[in-house]
């Protein structure tokens, strides 16, 4: 048997996208029963059925990280380590952690950062449709990105889209840019009398501030397991720029996407932008302005389901495991 340790931060600052692809990742691994995945969780467990069923290590985020790691891998043998870090985790002493696993021939990957240690982790994997890899042609490790590349489980069979009138907002875990407070009313001010809107409150998010008296049918979904379901029964989708956009673009629904968070995801932004998959909007305003327009346009939003298939068409979440699975080589 392998064994695989899959490590995480968890907070409302940090939101909840690092667990979800990892949950994702140990779900694809189950599949050879000759590994067996565990997880090292630094911050607020959140309640999943998925990770019920895996071994669960977890600390507090004031611990300290390398420490934790060492003397985790005194009491038990593992194989591979996997990050799934935020890019600011400030973590002391990393690459001494990591040349000591080196040391004891234990397999290092990363995802989505820690690409200023590309010279001693094995290989990063970077879910993004625009990282350029060959920036990093130097560095000893394997790069991994491109359209192929999400760390997203299909669950359900996606359908051929329709117009209609149910609307799905997502806007993240936590709702950092705390949208509860203004975007429910101007939606319900703005949109059609005829909108169903479904709302999904993340684990870390407060319940909407609805108005008193509600124009349109709000029916909102407190921390769903999966959001699939609510997806696959949308007409549209309007979301934060995150992990649960690309889940709603594998099933081929029209969406527009916008980043609450200042200037933080232009630059994806601008080159999403380019591949023609959903409408981009870089503000809450432009976004609720590119729903209505979007709403009335079914040929631009068949033709954002059309393309947002072709790109999503391969699984990444497979390929990771399969990489991995290859790097620490039969037991």
């Amino acid at each position: 048997m392998s064994k695989i340790l899959l490590v995480c931060f968890l907070s409302p600052d940090i939101g909840i996208g690092h667990l979800s692809r990892l949950l994702v990742l140990a779900d694809s691994l189950k599949k050879d029963r000759s590994i067996v995945s565990e997880f090292l969780i630094f911050g607020d467990l959140i309640k999943k059925n998925e990770l019920a069923t895996y071994n669960v290590h977890n600390f507090s985020l004031k611990k300290n990280f390398g420490s934790i790691i060492e003397n985790i891998l005194d009491s038990n043998s593992f194989d591979a380590l996997v990050f799934d870090l935020y890019p600011k985790h400030n973590i002391n002493n990393l690459g001494k952690l990591f040349y000591k696993l080196k040391q004891l021939n234990i397999c290092i990957i990363s995802i989505d950062s820690l690409i200023e240690y590309c010279n001693i982790i094995d290989l990063i994997w970077v879910p993004s449709f625009n990282f350029d890899c060959d920036k990093h042609s130097d560095c000893t490790c394997e790069f991994k990105s491109g359209w192929d590349s999400f760390l997203i489980k299909k669950r359900l069979q996606h359908k051929v889209w329709r117009p209609g009138s149910k609307v799905l907002i997502l806007t993240g875990g936590s709702d950092a840019a705390n949208l509860v407070e203004t975007l429910p009313a101007k939606l319900d001010r703005l949109l059609a009398n005829n909108i169903e809107i479904h709302w999904v409150k993340g684990p870390f998010s407060r319940t909407p501030k609805l108005p008193k008296k509600c124009r349109l049918n709000w029916i909102i979904h407190d921390s769903p397991e999966h959001l699939d379901a609510l997806i696959v029964k949308s007409n549209y989708v309007m979301t934060v720029f995150g992990i649960s956009f690309f889940e709603v673009l594998q099933y081929g629904v029209p969406t527009v996407v916008f980043s609450p968070y200042g200037m933080k995801d232009n630059d994806e932004l601008n080159s999403l932008f380019e591949e023609n998959v959903a409408m981009v909007t870089k503000t809450t305003e432009q976004a609720i302005e590119g729903l209505i327009n979007l709403m009335k346009n079914d040929k631009i939003a068949k033709k954002y389901s059309i393309n947002a298939l072709k790109k999503m068409s391969i699984n990444g979440t497979s390929q990771l495991s399969k990489k991995i699975i290859s790097l620490i080589g039969p037991k």
